[in-house]
């Protein structure tokens, strides 16, 4: 508003508030609000016009009540009130606890909202530089309200300010009860249409029962263009002409001021206003009012009352054409707020369908209202069979542990489960839910965020079952070594020969070498998958090497009764290799052959040289390895199930693999996996002779 308001244009504010049809108006903007951003809590701070503390109104469960108390004033005069009434802005309150915008001191006792709240959301009520009141809404728990919604919140407040100053400004003349009820219908409809048209229009069919035009338009400014263009007409003789006007932004012209500097414009004679553009729909004019549709100091357009009569208008006419402009950019302002959250539903809606997560959105009761296409998924039902039952028809403990958790999701605070479900064709799902109370169709619901976490569990399961293979692994060569210890000292009380000792000391050496060869083989698959394990390469005789892995491995072979046999070796230049891997690697392909191989079978091992190539092959006559696994058993702890078959961690062929091929060779399996077939695994490696410098 252009002018400072006088205490005598606002008798009792909190009077005019209290009458029915404008209490009930308030109430409903109130209760729309707070439905809005899901919460049921808030209250309106009233000022007297110069500034004094007039009355407070508190709205619980969206009902609007006065609020009475010995220390009325001094809740005015400190805190969130007093804040609002100095700087005349909005804030947010993320942690009332720790703001001190929010804090009181201890002797005032607050409404019960108050003490409840942990955010806040507070704007101020105000028509230019005058606050009128507060509107402020609180939440139960900490970080609810973004800037978003203070940006949102200021459009509500946009619209309590008009209405109030429009209603207590004009209420003071009591003939003018058509305006009131004019203005009181057109914040009914702005409130309960989302139709631009239909409120644009509502606002000039009333503006014409109060102030005398022949025809008035409501302009949008396009500020890119310059251009103004007509949005709604009324009184024009050809509205389609009418509303097809475009006029372009100009110093010269009155319309300047009005948008560029803010200011109401009257003109007594247009034509003798130099710059007045007369366009085919305003031929005949010779008053006008301009005024400007001002959001949050931004100009949106124009309102404009004409007349073909000269010095028709005065300021007071100007004053109630304001008042009405105020409506307009209230009705634009929503319809962009609408738009806005229009778009923000169809990107929630997106998400909502697209998330990665299993979503079900039901009542507190246990009907589900909503599930997302990743829900239909996992589940392997349809969505309208899952719309509309109950949630304990398909998992009862869910059902379960909705009733414990009630209470809980009721403070706002999430709760979260680990279980095991089935889905619609009886196949396991292990999921974790977060569950949270969301507003859902401007009602307290339940949102249940599943994950699936079987891949999880799998690792999990992976995990301890390695723990366990490995101690199992260790635990017998440990064992041994321990056994071999505690006989030495017997062995030499006993005055055994040395040759008696050295074999002990020798087995001693053979079972720690085992252990090694075991923490080696773990920690060197990892590595080699990274490519961090530098070979130790050098010049090695294979056949000694052969003579090593013999040793290493006969003793496995006697205590299953299995046929060991190691072919002679053709004739081999030394080659270039890392000896520990090579080692390792053939002990484990013996090993697992001597492993899986029935006690009395045998196990053979052979080399051949092709060309620049050595093949290593270890055959047996066990019960070989089916086609379908043969691709698996060379990944981490893929191991081969058979019912009673041996333990292990998983890893030893997988190390085999990569350090084939960390030497450029590879590693291959021929079998048909037909008992007593068996399998034949061979190593294949480029045979260097001399490595180049």
């Amino acid at each position: 508003m252009q002018s400072q308001l006088r205490s005598s244009q606002f008798p009792t504010i909190a009077t005019r508030i209290q009458e029915p049809e404008v209490f009930s108006t308030l109430n409903r903007v109130v209760a729309n609000t707070l439905i809005a951003f899901g919460i049921s809590t808030a209250c309106l701070a009233v000022f007297g016009i110069g500034g004094e503390r007039d009355k407070l109104f508190v709205s619980e469960n969206f009902k609007l009540q006065e609020y009475h108390s010995k220390n009325l004033d001094a809740l005015f005069n400190n805190g969130a009130i007093a804040w609002v009434k100095k700087y005349g802005q909005g804030a947010v309150i993320i942690d009332t606890a720790t703001d001190n915008r929010w804090q009181l001191p201890p002797d005032i006792t607050p409404p019960p909202l108050w003490i409840q709240a942990q955010s806040a959301l507070m704007v101020p009520i105000q028509v230019a530089k005058q606050v009128l009141g507060l509107l402020l809404l609180t939440a139960p728990v900490s970080a609810y309200f973004d800037t978003r919604d203070l940006r949102t919140m200021t459009i509500v407040a946009d619209t309590l300010a008009a209405y109030l100053y429009s209603i207590h400004r004009l209420k003071e003349e009591e003939a003018n009860h058509q305006l009131i009820a004019s203005l009181t219908e057109i914040a009914q409809t702005i409130n309960s249409t989302l139709d631009l048209d239909q409120v644009l229009n509502l606002i000039l069919e009333h503006l014409d029962l109060v102030v005398e035009f022949d025809s008035a338009s409501i302009l949008l400014y396009e500020e890119e263009a310059r251009t103004l263009f007509v949005r709604a007409a009324r009184g024009h003789s050809d509205m389609i002409d009418a509303l097809q006007v475009r006029i372009p932004l100009t110093e010269s012209s009155p319309n300047y001021q009005a948008i560029i500097q803010q200011k109401p414009v009257i003109l007594g004679d247009v034509d003798k206003v130099p710059g007045w553009i007369k366009t085919s729909s305003s031929q005949s004019v010779r008053s006008w009012i301009g005024v400007p549709l001002i959001v949050r100091n931004q100009t949106i357009g124009m309102l404009t009352v004409d007349s073909h009569e000269v010095n028709k208008y005065q300021e007071k006419d100007a004053q109630i054409v304001q008042t009405f402009a105020n409506y307009v950019v209230t009705a634009v302002a929503n319809a962009q707020i609408v738009s806005q959250l229009k778009n923000v539903e169809s990107s929630y809606a997106a998400l909502f369908e697209d998330s990665t997560d299993l979503i079900i959105i039901t009542t507190y009761q246990g009907e589900i209202l909503n599930v997302n296409r990743k829900a239909a998924q996992m589940l392997r039902l349809p969505k309208d069979a899952l719309v509309g039952i109950e949630l304990g028809f398909l998992y009862p403990e869910l059902s379960d542990f909705l009733a414990s958790q009630r209470r809980r999701l009721k403070a706002w605070r999430e709760a979260s489960l680990e279980i095991d479900l089935q889905d619609a064709y009886h196949q396991p799902l292990a999921l974790e839910f977060r569950v949270r109370q969301v507003n859902y169709a401007g009602k307290d619901c339940v949102q249940w965020v599943g994950r699936d976490i079987s891949a999880r569990k799998e690792i999990e399961r992976m995990r301890q079952d390695l723990v366990d293979m490995l101690v199992h692994d260790i635990r017998g060569p440990v064992g041994n070594l321990i056994n071999i210890i505690e006989m030495l000292p017997m062995l030499v009380e006993a005055g055994n020969d040395a040759e008696s000792i050295n074999r002990m000391l020798d087995l001693a050496h053979q079972t720690g070498q085992e252990v090694r060869d075991l923490l080696d083989t773990m920690l060197d698959v990892s590595r080699l998958e990274k490519g961090n394990v530098p070979l130790q390469r050098d010049i090695h005789n294979l056949q000694d090497i052969m003579q090593v892995v013999e040793k290493q491995v006969a003793s496995h072979a006697e205590l299953k009764n299995i046929t060991l046999t190691i072919e002679p070796l053709p004739p081999l230049p030394p080659i270039w290799i890392d000896a520990s891997m090579i080692r390792r690697l053939l002990v484990n392909l013996i090993d697992n052959a001597i492993k899986y191989t029935q006690s009395g079978g045998w196990v053979r091992v052979s080399a051949a040289r092709q060309k620049d190539t050595l093949k290593v092959s270890v055959s047996d006559n066990g019960p070989g390895i089916p086609p379908s696994e043969q691709e698996h058993i060379f990944q981490k702890f893929g191991r081969i199930t058979t019912r009673n078959g041996p333990s292990g961690v998983g890893l030893g062929l997988a190390f085999c693999k990569l350090a084939a091929e960390a030497h450029g060779g590879s590693i291959s399996v021929d079998s048909e996996g037909i008992p007593g077939k068996g399998s034949t695994f061979t190593l294949t490696i480029p045979m260097i002779l001399d490595p180049q410098p």
